[in-house]
């Protein structure tokens, strides 16, 4: 018996064991009202080589540094991007075509230079706010460059597609191919030095982090920064990262005697002058003296670093501003340094000695940071020394401890899920304890972006806290806080974006104090703490998408262009479609295989066609031997959007059984989230899925009685026009009907639709045509075929539809002809509600409840171009 599309499996077998066939379809399923789900728009995706560098264990320093070009500009839209030596305190691993690379641009802020409190931000009164320009120059304020030139924390991913050439390396980026942004890297000048660099991002397979994991320090043009991509799963395995005090470098403490030329109202003086403290590093340019964490020393830059000097109290960027000293002329009334910042504001560094002057350093003002605009911790100031003392273990007296200390470095981490728990740390680095001299300022804490794509960061801890201020240790019996000196300022809280569920402490550091033991209870002398950072969730993320995100996505198919029956022996021809997602990397290593049902062999006389689409490449060639069973094609790569598609001939032994054969086929590759080293993924053609069947017989062939019906709506007319907005005249798969796939429907589509969605509920008066098709594609003719269709509940037949008293339209073989509705010498008949249905209808209710259209086929062939036809009738709804 036909049933409903819905039961096809249950056809099939009927079909074969009974000689009449007969027919009834229900309408419930036809006229649901159903809500199709709305398709989103994929925005194009830029990918990378998910999974290029396998699974790792990370430990050491994993990542390959560029500095940009010397005096380069390289323009928004650029393809190429020029570098400098690489960093040796990084990875040596080489740059290769498909690597992931981040560019981000270090330093680029213009600041007003004027020795007013204007300085910095150029907005007079401000001082501790003296931080980049963002004001327009139309403003008026002396020395406010145009915001345009604010360019540090600008970043992005982009594709490598080929090794370094020339000094340059060959990119493809998302803004029509090229970069989104412009980079510059230009020596100080008029403004502080720009400074851009390339990092080469590895991509895992899947990772395990340690606690040696880290990265190279900011040397001035490279470094600060640990970044990876792990497209499956990153496993945290309870350890804990540090980039703390790797950033933006603290200015370098210096023992000076004084100098006459120096002023109490200075917030700008130059590193020769011999009296005040240093600047410290930060986006808007690097001081003469900075502080080498590593060596406790100071390095030369042998360039002032910013305009009018690097010296004195006025704060640029995000690093803390040096100390002025409390009397220049002898250098001698120490004030502390003021803090970096970031997401936090730094704090101010505490007063002079004996006069008690608020002329400490300021602190910087917070970064605007979001997820696609990040920096290093700012640099602390230094503190003012004359005496050089030290009350840290360890630390020269020579005034290095007085240096301002260095800001916390970056991580950028995306992945496609987070197992276990973990800790980053990326804190400002607290400054040294003096005796009798001004102290340095934190540094402030660094920035975390953490992206995970198919789960959340429970068991992540992110600190980016702020480094604290140095202390100043001295007091004596007579007079225990009379002799205090200026501490230094706090360092600002960093900049954490996540996704969801990780811990994260951005707090700002605490000021030093002035008395020894330190107490809690003391003023700080002037000093100030630094602000807290900013923790929020991960937004946009400019440039190349995650390995997670690009993960290919493959699909197979297999068909035959000759389903039978074919007499044994006799030859098969199939073909296989492979093909990748549109939006994803390229699938790399594909084996695809077929496995043939038994009796079946490779037909060597006929050479496979194999095409490829949308860029996809063989890159190894191996066909079958003549006779095999288990068939190989060598090997492919597939881009996104592209695919491979092979044919080939079969054998059919004469010794196969009569009957359908099926069987499936697939595509092996390189897993890109694999957790071991060349791990593999595949995709299966399901051979229950319609579409490869082949029918085998003998020259007399076993019978096969095989009718398929499949029911759709074909017009819906409301106050006598169509129903606009609704494609009748397409074919719509049904995911649940095999039937309506088969081959046999090339000869009479079955266009219409399934249902209609609630945006076109039916009203009263509305008419609805059905047309319920039928294919017979046995081998054996169907005797005595019925067909009976209730009326749906709720609607009347309309006995007119196709001419007078005509309201049934049959067709066999693409030929149309009209019924008339009641029972006489035609092959249709329309019999009202609870009228006597004829005898032997195949009709679901022998009561007639609704009414009932009946055709009586008679003999239906199975030869194409014969087994096809429809029934088509209309009702109006009440």
């Amino acid at each position: 018996m036909l049933k409903p599309h819905h039961s096809h499996n249950h056809l099939l077998k009927l079909i074969r064991s009974v000689t009449l066939i007969l027919t009834t379809l229900s309408y419930q399923s036809l006229i649901l009202l159903t809500q199709a789900p709305a398709t989103a728009q994929v925005a194009p995706r830029l990918c990378a080589t998910p999974g290029k560098d396998g699974p790792s264990n990370l430990g050491g320093i994993i990542n390959t540094y560029y500095p940009g070009a010397t005096n380069t500009t390289v323009a928004a839209g650029s393809t190429t991007i020029p570098v400098g030596a690489i960093n040796p305190n990084g990875s040596t691993t080489p740059i290769t075509a498909g690597d992931l690379l981040l560019i981000i641009q270090m330093q680029g802020a213009d600041i007003n230079s004027s020795n007013t409190d204007s300085y910095g931000n150029g907005v007079s009164g401000g001082g501790n706010n003296a931080n980049v320009n963002l004001a327009p120059a139309t403003t008026g304020a002396s020395g406010n460059l145009n915001n345009a030139n604010f360019t540090a924390g600008n970043y992005e991913y982009v594709v490598a597609t080929g090794p370094i050439s020339g000094s340059s390396i060959p990119i493809q980026g998302i803004n029509g191919g090229g970069l989104i942004n412009s980079y510059s890297n230009t020596p100080f000048g008029t403004q502080g030095q720009r400074t851009y660099q390339v990092i080469r991002v590895p991509q895992y397979s899947s990772a395990t982090m340690s606690s040696s994991l880290t990265a190279a320090p900011w040397n001035g043009a490279s470094g600060g920064i640990l970044i990876y991509d792990v497209a499956g799963n990153l496993n945290l395995a309870s350890a804990t990262v540090d980039v703390s005090g790797i950033g933006f470098r603290g200015g370098a403490g210096r023992q000076l005697r004084g100098d006459t030329t120096g002023s109490l109202t200075d917030y700008v003086t130059l590193s020769t002058t011999n009296a005040n403290g240093s600047k410290g590093e930060g986006t808007a340019g690097t001081p003469r003296y900075v502080l080498n964490s590593a060596t406790i020393s100071a390095i030369d830059t042998g360039v002032e670093g910013y305009p009018s000097g690097s010296y004195g109290r006025g704060a640029p960027g995000n690093a803390g501003g040096g100390s002025t000293d409390g009397r220049p002329s002898s250098n001698n009334e120490n004030s502390g340094g003021g803090g970096g910042s970031n997401g936090g504001s730094g704090g101010l560094g505490g007063r002079s000695w004996t006069s008690g002057l608020f002329v400490g350093g300021f602190g910087g003002a917070n970064f605007p940071a979001t997820s696609n605009r990040v920096v290093l911790g700012g640099g602390g100031g230094a503190g003012t020394t004359n005496q050089a003392t030290s009350a840290s273990v360890g630390i020269p007296t020579n005034g290095i401890a007085s240096s301002g200390a260095n800001g916390g470095g970056m991580v950028l981490i995306r992945t496609g899920s987070v197992s276990g728990t973990g800790t980053i740390n990326a804190n400002g680095a607290s400054a040294f304890d003096v005796r009798q001299d001004g102290t340095g300022g934190g540094g402030a804490g660094g920035s975390v972006v953490v992206m995970a794509a198919n789960n959340n960061l429970t068991g992540l801890t992110v600190n980016a806290r702020g480094g604290n201020g140095g202390n100043v240790r001295f007091s004596s019996a007579t007079q225990p806080f009379d002799g205090a000196h200026g501490p230094g300022g706090g360092g600002g809280g960093g900049v954490v974006f996540t996704s969801s569920g990780a811990s994260v402490n951005v707090t700002g550091g605490q000021s030093g104090t002035a008395k020894d033991p330190v107490d809690p209870a003391d003023p700080y002398f002037g000093a100030t703490a630094g602000t807290g950072g900013i923790s929020q969730a991960v937004g946009t993320i400019p440039g190349a998408s995650s390995g997670a995100q690009c993960i290919p996505q493959l699909t197979i198919t297999k068909t035959t262009s000759t389903p039978g029956p074919i007499i044994k022996p006799g030859k098969a021809t199939y073909t296989i479609t492979v093909g990748n997602a549109a939006n994803r990397a390229t699938a790399t290593n594909i084996d695809i295989t077929d496995p043939l049902p038994s009796g079946f062999s490779f037909d060597g006389s006929v050479t496979p066609t194999v095409t490829l689409n949308g860029g996809a490449t063989r890159t190894s060639v191996s066909n079958p031997t003549a006779g095999a069973t288990t068939l190989n094609f060598g090997s492919f790569n597939i881009p996104g959007g592209a695919s491979v598609q092979i044919t080939f001939t079969t054998d059919v032994a004469a010794t196969v059984p009569d009957g359908v054969y099926n069987n499936g086929a697939t595509a092996t590759y390189l897993d890109p989230t694999r957790t071991i080293a060349n791990g593999t993924t595949s995709v299966t053609y399901d051979p229950a899925t319609v579409g490869e069947e082949v029918a085998v017989g003998s020259a007399t062939p076993t019978p096969l009685l095989r009718l398929r019906g499949v029911k759709r709506i074909t017009n819906v007319v409301r106050n006598g026009l169509p129903l606009s907005g609704v494609n009748f005249g397409s074919f719509i798969d049904d995911p649940n009907d095999q039937n309506d796939n088969a081959p046999g429907w090339s000869q009479l589509s079955p266009v219409g639709i399934i249902n209609l969605s609630s945006q076109f509920t039916l009203q009263s008066g509305d008419e609805v045509e059905y047309t319920i098709y039928f294919l017979a594609d046995g081998n054996q003719a169907i005797q005595n075929a019925r067909f009976c269709d209730p009326i749906p509940t709720g609607t009347t037949f309309i006995s007119n539809s196709f001419a007078s008293a005509s309201g049934i339209l049959v067709n066999l073989a693409n030929i149309n002809t009209p019924r008339t509705n009641t029972a006489d010498g035609d092959n249709g008949s329309f019999f009202s509600p609870l009228a006597p249905l004829s005898a032997n209808n195949v009709c679901p209710n022998q009561t007639n409840p609704t009414g009932a259209v009946v055709v009586n086929f008679g003999t239906l062939n199975y030869t194409a171009g014969s087994n096809f036809g429809f029934v088509r009738f209309r009702v109006r709804v009440d």
